[in-house]
């Protein structure tokens, strides 16, 4: 009896293992989705902005529409900080920083 239970935990605990280490790859091939996706957009604004000395005041002067999914958005902020987001499911936000050039995912 007592080998029957640890059995059933050991495989209990390898079905968890195996459930958590899918769950975290599968979030982190997420985030590289995103990134992937939104470096094309940056591209643009960059190479927008080195050839009008400027930042677009919105994604239509990049020859875009703005998306009607979940990204990706573009935001200016200032004369030379902008951000990229990405609206990931009901409260999380996915978000390319340009003064930082770093990605950051926001509860």
């Amino acid at each position: 009896m007592k080998k029957t239970i640890i059995k059933k935990g050991l495989l209990i605990v390898s079905i968890l293992a195996i459930f958590f280490a899918v769950w975290y790859s599968l979030q982190k091939q997420e985030g590289s989705d995103y990134q992937r996706e939104g470096r094309s957009l940056i591209d643009k604004i960059e190479t927008f902005r080195q050839t009008e000395h400027r930042l677009p005041n919105s994604v239509k002067e990049l020859g875009l529409e703005e998306p009607m999914n979940n990204g990706p958005y573009y935001e200016k902020k200032d004369s030379i900080n902008y951000i990229v987001f990405f609206a990931v499911g009901f409260d999380e936000t996915y978000i390319y920083y340009s003064d930082k050039n770093e990605w950051k995912k926001e509860h």
